[in-house]
C-alpha cells in the first residue's frame, strides 16, 4: 500500500495555462510541492472535455486539506 505522504492526486484542473500558473505560484510561495501538466494540450485544444480536462495541478495527498485552505483564502 502506498504511504500517503508520497501519493500524488490530482487537486484541480484549469480552463487556461494562465489560472493554473497563479495557483501554482500561490501554492509555492507557501512552500507546498506541486506540478502542472497537460499546459501544451489546453493551448491546442482550448475546450476542455474527458479527453483533454485541462491543466492539471498535482499536489502530494496529504497536503490537499492545506492547499485547499490556500487556494479558497484567494477566492472565498
Amino acid at each position: 500500500m502506498e504511504d500517503p505522504a508520497e501519493k500524488i492526486v490530482v487537486y484541480q484542473a484549469f480552463d487556461t495555462v494562465m489560472l493554473a500558473n497563479l495557483a501554482k505560484t500561490k501554492l509555492d510561495a507557501y512552500g507546498v510541492p506541486c506540478f502542472l501538466t497537460e499546459e501544451n494540450f489546453t493551448g491546442l485544444y482550448p475546450l476542455r472535455n474527458d479527453i483533454f480536462p485541462g491543466v492539471r495541478l498535482h499536489v502530494f495527498e496529504n497536503d490537499v486539506e492545506r492547499v485547499r485552505e490556500i487556494l479558497i483564502e484567494e477566492n472565498p
